[in-house]
């Protein structure tokens, strides 16, 4: 396609609709076989809930991509997408475990419901389903190549982000913004890479879409990240509030605009409580006081931002469109909860999902 030829009109809730259709328990029982517990945990949790933004980023990038009408998609693109939720679910049992999370969708986690050993297991499972899935694909071994390149860098990226993460947690202390984005970035921006990746390589993009699809989806990554953050701080989560005991941008932020009595209270947060114990509501104070939701959103926006411009490099104008509606698709329902016009003053423990 070329900038004179005239953009398609993709129905993005149509498409959405199609990827939701592959997550139901009975499509994936089509890809997952069921032949003992492990398997049946691992597709429950596959099933269960999430906003599939993942496989939603590899069908949109497909769709773009290929010129054909119709609103069929590629039966390899189906096992892409369900590789990519494989791949995204595995990391969330870990990081749970990890991070010693007990709920999340509202729900118990893996490890809380069944202990961790099964956790892991179901963990590890699902990542040998997701290279499976890709082994199966129905495309000359120069694309199955790419698709597996790929889905390495991306799962050693993210366990570097998320190495990074521990290690500060077993010593924290203050951060920088700069270096919490840079965890952010290793975290959450590889899932996104790889999912448009994938739609991409089996769509027949050149290297140019997929430079520019890496630098996308490092600002999408750590825009949809710092969303995170504020929706913890405004007890939007799975949690209760913010968590401190874990790498913030807002939390970095309030340490690097604070003034001494402010720093003070997030330093003893982070030390050994010599002097007292630091409260979730003396932090919630501090950054409430400081308003520092706003210089967080005004982040948040910059990096949104930077996805868009990042689509300036491509030259199909139906990947460019699709991907910008894609970023108010994601970030729409944040955008209308207003949250900067009041303040937290409680936690709603309704469910996030990822």
């Amino acid at each position: 396609m070329t900038a004179d030829e005239p953009v398609r009109r993709l129905d993005v809730d149509a498409l959405r609709r199609q990827v939701d259709e592959w997550f139901t328990r009975e499509a994936l029982a089509q890809l997952l076989p069921e032949t003992g517990q492990a398997e049946a945990v691992a597709l429950d949790w596959m099933a269960a809930a999430g906003k599939r933004w993942r496989p939603f980023l590899a069908a949109c990038a497909y769709r773009a991509l290929v010129e054909a009408d119709g609103e069929g998609l590629d039966e390899g693109l189906r096992r892409a997408a369900v590789a990519v939720e494989c791949f995204h679910k595995a990391s969330l049992i870990h990081d749970d475990i990890e991070d010693g999370d007990d709920v999340r969708y509202g729900d118990k986690t893996l490890h809380a419901r069944y202990g961790v050993p099964i956790a892991l297991n179901v963990g590890d499972l699902l990542l040998g389903e997701g290279y499976r899935l890709l082994a199966q694909i129905d495309a000359p071994a120069a694309v199955k190549e790419q698709l597996f390149a790929v889905a390495a860098a991306g799962h050693r990226d993210l366990c570097v982000g998320q190495g990074r993460e521990l290690a500060w947690m077993a010593g924290p202390g203050a951060l920088t913004v700069e270096s919490v984005l840079e965890i952010f970035e290793k975290k959450t921006a590889p899932a996104f890479e790889v999912a448009l990746r994938f739609g991409a390589i089996l769509a027949g993009a050149d290297d140019v879409v997929a430079r520019v699809l890496a630098d996308y989806s490092r600002a999408l990554g750590v825009a949809y990240q710092i969303r995170d953050d504020i929706e913890d701080y405004y007890g939007w989560g799975d949690g209760e509030g913010l968590d401190v005991m874990r790498p913030s941008v807002l939390m970095a932020m309030a340490h690097g605009l604070g003034d001494a009595r402010q720093r003070a209270i997030l330093e003893k947060t982070w030390g050994d409580g010599a002097d007292g114990p630091t409260t979730q509501e003396d932090i919630q104070a501090v950054l409430a006081r400081m308003r520092i939701d706003r210089p967080a959103l005004n982040l948040m926006e910059s990096y949104k931002s930077r996805a868009i411009g990042a689509l300036a490099g491509l030259r199909n104008s139906n990947l460019k469109s699709l991907l910008r509606r894609v970023i108010s698709k994601i970030f729409g329902d944040f955008e209308l909860m207003g949250c900067c016009d009041d303040h937290p003053t409680g936690h709603d423990r309704g469910g996030r999902a990822g």
